[in-house]
């Protein structure tokens, strides 16, 4: 069975009188179902998203399908061509500095507001009352775990599980961005967040396409067997977390570790070499869990080299391990970090 792919364009009038184009995907099984939009880079940076919809959309056209997906790579191509994460901004200028260009902050948009608003609600119009489901695809930083992010309530935890990835953090959706806009119209709007921005990450890409697939298997959109996912699912409202913290001032050198795995205690997350008195000293972690942060980590990473620089101030955070309540521990009661040892380097 294979189902045609429809490519469209929606075409945006600016402020300035100029135009621009988003290019979409339409498969359209022809039986009735759930209408699934997929949305990637409403940043200009956060481009892993848009490779997985091109794989996902290139694997479900050849399975069978029930109802339809609207596919969105490029939510802000004016961005992505600037290679920003908003319309518009200047080296090093933080994410929050947005001036009204943050599109996830702009939905439903708005056709006389500022050029974000006015591609932000072609898509709206173009999509937002026809999908039943919506799956948005972000990245952070790299130091980051990717995480699904979901409102609290429970059939959006029940379908967070059947995802089956590791970090699930429970939140408001808010009213002005996309999952939010749809979950207030009575659809089911959830965000993922990949790791790692201005970049496309084959483990990454891989991790995503599972979600999707299970997503649309969920629905009712695919049929088959949901994939096998991570075991346990952490939800953040059911789990503590423990900051590690740099024992001294140097450069963080990181052990290998990957995020999403599982810690035991003690076990190794890396060094800092001392730029003082050129001591190496070893970091640990504190307890058993999962790594939801790791490395060096500091405001503006997202959009600064300096923010992702790994020399670490004492107290600086090296990594952040998810514990789950039912091991017993509870971050509160008093761990203060990892364990070290000093020798010379």
């Amino acid at each position: 069975m294979h189902h045609p792919l429809k490519t469209r364009y929606l075409s945006v009038a600016l402020c300035t009188g100029d135009a621009v184009r988003v290019p979409v995907w339409i498969l359209d099984s022809g039986v009735p179902g759930p209408a699934l939009l997929l949305v990637a880079a409403q940043h200009g940076n956060e481009v892993q998203g848009s490779e997985v919809i091109r794989r996902f959309i290139e694997k479900a056209a050849k399975r069978s399908l029930r109802g339809k997906i609207l596919a969105v790579p490029f939510a802000n191509p004016t961005a992505l061509r600037q290679r920003r994460p908003h319309l518009n901004m200047g080296p090093e200028q933080p994410y929050a500095d947005d001036r009204g260009h943050n599109m996830n902050l702009t939905w439903p948009g708005n056709p006389k507001g500022n050029d974000t608003a006015r591609v932000t609600y072609a898509i709206d119009q173009a999509f937002g009352e026809e999908a039943t489901h919506v799956f948005d695809l972000h990245c952070w930083s790299v130091q980051m775990a990717p995480m699904v992010l979901i409102d609290d309530e429970p059939e959006y935890r029940d379908l967070a599980r059947k995802l089956g990835h590791r970090f699930v953090h429970v939140r408001s959706l808010g009213t002005v961005t996309l999952a939010g806009v749809l979950h207030h119209r009575g659809k089911i709007g959830i965000t993922y967040e990949h790791a790692g921005q201005y970049e496309v990450n084959e483990l990454e890409v891989l991790r995503c396409l599972r979600l999707v697939t299970n997503y649309a298997k969920a629905i009712g959109l695919l049929r088959g067997r949901l994939e096998p996912g991570d075991e346990p699912v952490l939800f953040s409202d059911e789990t503590d977390a423990v900051t590690v913290k740099s024992p001294t001032s140097g450069l963080f050198v990181p052990a290998g570790c990957r995020l999403c795995d599982a810690v035991m205690k003690g076990y190794r997350l890396g060094h800092v070499l001392s730029d003082v008195n050129l001591r190496t000293t070893e970091v640990a972690s504190p307890v058993r869990g999962y790594l939801r942060q790791y490395g060096a980590f500091r405001n503006n990473a997202d959009v600064a080299l300096t923010g992702r620089h790994p020399y670490v101030e004492k107290g600086d955070p090296l990594a952040i391990i998810v514990c789950p309540e039912s091991d017993g521990f509870s971050a509160r009661r008093g761990c203060k970090g990892g364990k070290s040892q000093t020798r010379p380097a």
